[in-house]
Order: C-alpha cells, then structure tokens, then sequence
C-alpha cells in the first residue's frame, strides 16, 4: 500500500529513531526502504541489524551521491500504490499514515498534505506548521508558505511520478524539493489536506557558515522551472509563480543568510554576495518594479548594517 523511502547519511544518533517511528505505525503494510548513502559512521550497522529484525525493510547501501540521488533510487525500487518520503533525522506519529492513506482513497488524491511539528535536539516543541483547506489544487502551489517545499510532509500517488516521470534534480542542494513539488503538483488532479501535524522535523541548529555554499543553487531551480512551464506551454498561466519563488526564495532567503553570515563574520561572505547579483541579474525577464524594489531594499538593509559596524567601530576607537 505505502512504500517509504529514508535517504540516510551520516545519521547514527537518529536513524534508529526516524525507521522505528515508521514501523510502530497504525498502517502494517508499509514498504521501508532505506538508501544508505555512503555512510561512514555507525548508520550502516545499524541498518542492516533494523533489517535483518523486519521483512518489510529494504536496506541499501550506494556510493554517495546526495539526497536526490538516494531519493530517486528509490522511488525507483518502490512497489506502494503510494510513496512517502521521510529524511532520516526526522520521525513521524503514529497514525500519521493510516491518516493520510484513508484520505487519499476516500478522496481518489493524487497527493495528500498533513501539517509538521519543529523540535529542538530534546524535543522540545518549537513551533506547529498547519495548512487550511484549499478551494482546488492551483492554490495548493504556494511556495511562500513553509509546508510547500519539503516532500516529507506528503504522500504522492506512485502512479503520479512514474508517469510523469518525475523525479528530484540531481546534484542540487537547495530548492530540489520545491522543484519536485511544482512538478507533482502540476501533473496532479487531486490534492487533499489533512490540518493536523504528523510529521516531526528536528530542527538541527548547525551553524549557519555550515548551510551557505550551495545556496545558490536556488537560481538554477528557478530556470528550470521557467524551462519546464515553457515546455509545456503555460509560461504565462504561471509566471505568477515563478516571481513568487524569486523573490522569496532567491531574493528574501538569500539576503537573510547573508545578514547572517555577515553578522557572523563568515570567511568569503562578500563573494557569496557577488554571486547572488549576478545570478539575480540573470533573471531580468521574470523582473517585475515591486520585485526591483524589494531587491534594492534588501542590498540597502545589508549596507546600512555595515555602516552601523563600521560607525561601531570608530566609537570605540
């Protein structure tokens, strides 16, 4: 019925968690297939002891290659009539399948959306994510909200990715999940959502210096989201969306790491900077005056912070 797929890498605090969360579900006939992507700590024994304890789980191990990589083989290997995705630092309640799966036949849903909860490293519950209803699946694609992009918080008809043959941008470490939802929900005819929060989204408070250098790697998923609308002849129905996804995600996100790196001191900061202009002068055919301004209000905030350091700095001199 539901084939789960868990991309694992480097995860031995929490793998173990994030597989026994699925199999203690309500749902029993759930296909676990964990893809060990070139791990070189503990995740490889310990998935394979999980394993060899329960049929139900397919464990493999690739060479690394990333998340959409791992992701793709996959759904690839899945036998479900459905397919989840589940990252492997995460977990999920209990009733979190049985839930959706109900939802998704009762409604003939080619994609069903629950909200998720974000926690600290003690569990300590930071914030709910929750979706309201939708009127039709068109206002389902919101890439401003913060349920749209993560593929986690879904269950997709497999029947809907593998005729359409869609699948997670390789090589690509920032907006690969949004670019898989813009697509799945472009093919599908039915979306339902279910308001309550199943899925648990550990929060791992990484430095930010840590998360910055495949940012950029937004712009490229903007083009080919311009590429895909093209070729399908709806560019126009749907340039709406793509100045959405610029500007907060290749504008707003950007600039907001970019405070941050720079209120952080981060080495080479200024030449992550440089490259976001130009690749946001790329994009000059999707350029609107409310998206120019807000871009030139961004660049001023960022400029008068330095200014503030700076006059800082000749004070205490």
């Amino acid at each position: 019925m539901l084939s789960v797929i868990i991309p694992a890498y480097n995860v031995e605090k929490y793998i173990e968690r994030c597989v026994n969360s699925v199999l203690n579900q309500y749902l029993k006939n759930i296909e676990i297939i964990v893809i060990d992507d070139g791990s070189k700590d503990k995740t490889s024994d310990i998935c394979l002891k999980i394993s060899e304890n329960n049929k139900n789980i397919i464990y493999k191990k690739v060479q690394n290659g990333g998340c959409s990589a791992a992701r793709n083989l996959g759904v690839s290997m899945a036998k479900g009539k459905y397919i989840a995705f589940l990252d492997s630092d995460d977990w999920v309640d209990s009733d979190m399948y049985i839930n959706m799966i109900e939802e998704a036949e009762k409604n003939q849903a080619d994609i069903v959306i629950c909200g998720f909860k974000k926690l600290d490293e003690n569990k300590n519950l930071l914030s709910t994510v929750k979706i309201p209803k939708r009127n039709n699946k068109n206002e389902y694609i919101d890439c401003t909200t913060e349920w749209f992009a993560s593929p986690c918080n879904k269950i997709y008809k497999r029947d809907l990715l593998e005729k359409n043959n869609i699948r997670f941008l390789l090589n690509i470490y920032t907006g690969e999940d949004m670019f898989f939802n813009f697509i799945s929900f472009f093919y599908s005819k039915n979306i339902i959502s279910l308001d309550e929060p199943y899925y648990n989204y550990f929060m791992n408070q990484n430095s930010v210096s840590n998360n910055y250098k495949n940012r950029t790697d937004i712009y490229i998923v903007i083009r080919e989201l311009i590429s895909f609308y093209k070729r399908n002849g709806v560019y126009k129905e749907n340039i709406n969306k793509i100045r959405e996804c610029f500007k907060y995600h290749g504008i707003m996100y950007p600039f907001d790491v970019l405070q941050k790196l720079s209120e952080n001191k981060v080495e080479n900061w200024k030449r992550f900077y440089i490259k976001i202009k130009e690749e946001i002068n790329r994009l000059k055919e999707i350029e609107t005056i409310d998206i120019k301004i807000y871009y030139y209000y961004r660049i001023f905030r960022l400029k008068m912070m330095w200014l503030k350091r700076f006059k800082k700095m000749l004070i205490e001199k």
